[in-house]
């Protein structure tokens, strides 16, 4: 009884690991007829699993000299654009090249005139929808759709961008920014301090102009002055409103609900909204 346990628990892995394998030599033959440089990665940087357990790993993997300078776990990070930016482009000697993974195989250009194209043929480049799941969050959206339906999510949400919210976000983040100074200076605004609290305050910004531009409500930082006349002189349609004005059945306030979907975005979008909801 306990040899069959063991076998099943052993077969499992085995088996994915198997199956993973022949995946991946499947994707590197699709590769190859392409004629394109591709770097191979064990998994799919968007694993959910590695997602989970990247941040834990990540610091030790760097001791290690034979990964410090290893294409393959630079590529392994869902966020190396951003860090790496062209470099990745300048090691491989190509504008364009491919990741392949069992799972998938991801194209990566640094190419303009075939952004270009793609941006320009969108018809013929389909979103992977699939993929999108999880910005699904409060329903179909213009992010996590194609086809028919992107286009009438894409109808509904185009009438907002135009010149005179562009005008109101661009105004409003100057504001915002400018409170947010006022607040780290206070009234030394000769000497130097040390900033602990910038990423918070950048978040706190963002969700501000987010708040405005988006749903109509104003927000100020603590201790800021003159809001309301500043928010009407720059055209801001909406007065600034306390927190105790809003009501309704709510066990949060308007700020601290949209500061915690902000803050906790990572993990809303990697666990199911099933495991969410038990997690409160």
């Amino acid at each position: 009884m306990l040899s069959s346990l063991v076998l099943t628990l052993l077969g499992f892995p085995l088996t994915y690991i198997i199956y993973s394998y022949w995946c991946l030599r499947q994707n590197i033959i699709v590769a190859k007829k392409t004629g394109l440089t591709y770097v191979v990665l064990p998994w799919n940087n968007l694993n959910l699993p590695w997602l989970i357990v990247r941040p834990f790993l990540i610091p030790y993997f760097r001791r290690l000299p034979i990964i410090q300078n290893s294409l393959t776990f630079t590529l392994l990070s869902v966020d190396w654009p951003w860090h790496q930016q062209y470099t990745v482009f300048q090691r491989l000697g190509r504008d364009n090249f491919m990741t392949v993974s069992p799972a998938r195989i991801y194209f990566h250009t640094a190419d303009a005139a075939v952004i270009d194209q793609v941006t320009r043929r969108r018809g013929e480049f389909p979103k992977p929808v699939e993929v999108y799941g999880s910005v699904n969050l409060y329903g179909q959206n213009v992010v996590g759709t194609e086809g028919q339906v992107w286009k009438h999510h894409r109808k509904t949400v185009s009438s907002p961008f135009n010149e005179k919210n562009n005008r109101l976000v661009w105004l409003e983040s100057i504001r915002q920014a400018q409170a947010m100074i006022r607040g780290w200076m206070g009234d030394q605004t000769e000497s130097s301090a040390t900033i602990h609290t910038v990423a918070k305050d950048c978040m706190r910004l963002s969700l501000h102009v987010i708040s405005c531009a988006g749903f109509g409500v104003n927000l100020n930082w603590p201790n800021s002055e003159n809001e309301e006349k500043q928010s009407i002189e720059n055209g801001n349609p909406e007065k600034d409103r306390p927190e105790s004005q809003f009501s309704g059945d709510h066990s949060m306030s308007y700020t601290e609900a949209l500061s915690t979907l902000l803050q906790n975005m990572i993990s809303i979008l990697i666990f199911p909204v099933q495991i969410l909801s038990k997690s409160l």
